[in-house]
C-alpha cells in the first residue's frame, strides 16, 4: 500500500511540472525606454575571447544586424518573453526631426528567447546616424504571425 501511495504522488509531481505553460494571446507593454546606445556598452568580456557576440539574458533586435550603435526602444512587458507565440512580429513606426515622413521597422522575435521582459528593438547603423537626434513621436505594435494584435503601445506625440 504504501508503494503505491508513493507510486501515484510521484506521478502526480510529475504531471505537474511537466505541463507546458499556454501561450500568450494578449498582454500588455508596461512601459518603454528609448535611449541611444554605443556598441561598446554591448560587449562583455567573453566577447573578448570568442569574438562572438553574447547577449545572455537579452533579447535584442536590430534594425542592422551587423551594428551595434544606435536608437534603442527597450520594451518590457508585463509577461516572459519566452509565452509569445512563435513568428511574434514588433513593428516600430516613428517620426524623427530629420525626416517628415513616418519610419516603419519590422522585427521577428527569433524561435529561441530568454527568460526576461524586456526587448531591446535597435535602430541601428544608417538606420540612426545621428547620435543626439531622439523621435519626435513612436508606436509598437506586437502581433502573432496570423497578423493578430496582441499588444500596442505609443508615444504622447503619436496620439495628437
Amino acid at each position: 500500500m504504501r508503494f503505491l501511495l508513493i507510486a501515484l504522488i510521484s506521478c502526480l509531481f510529475a504531471g505537474c511540472t511537466s505541463t507546458p505553460k499556454h501561450v500568450l494571446s494578449s498582454f500588455e507593454i508596461e512601459e518603454i525606454k528609448p535611449r541611444y546606445i554605443q556598441a561598446e556598452q554591448f560587449r562583455r568580456i567573453s566577447e573578448y575571447l570568442t569574438n562572438k557576440e553574447h547577449t545572455g539574458e537579452r533579447v535584442i533586435l536590430r534594425s542592422r544586424t551587423t551594428e551595434r550603435s544606435g536608437y534603442y526602444f527597450v520594451l518590457i512587458l508585463d509577461e516572459k518573453i519566452r509565452r509569445l507565440p512563435n513568428g511574434t512580429q514588433i513593428i516600430g513606426e516613428l517620426y524623427t526631426p530629420s525626416s517628415l515622413e513616418k519610419q516603419t521597422y519590422t522585427f521577428v522575435l527569433p524561435a529561441r528567447r530568454a527568460k526576461t521582459n524586456e526587448i531591446f528593438i535597435g535602430l541601428t547603423g544608417e538606420d540612426w546616424p545621428q547620435k543626439d537626434e531622439v523621435p519626435s513621436a513612436w508606436k509598437f505594435t506586437i502581433k502573432d504571425a496570423n497578423g493578430a494584435l496582441l499588444a500596442e503601445k505609443k508615444s504622447y506625440l503619436w496620439s495628437l
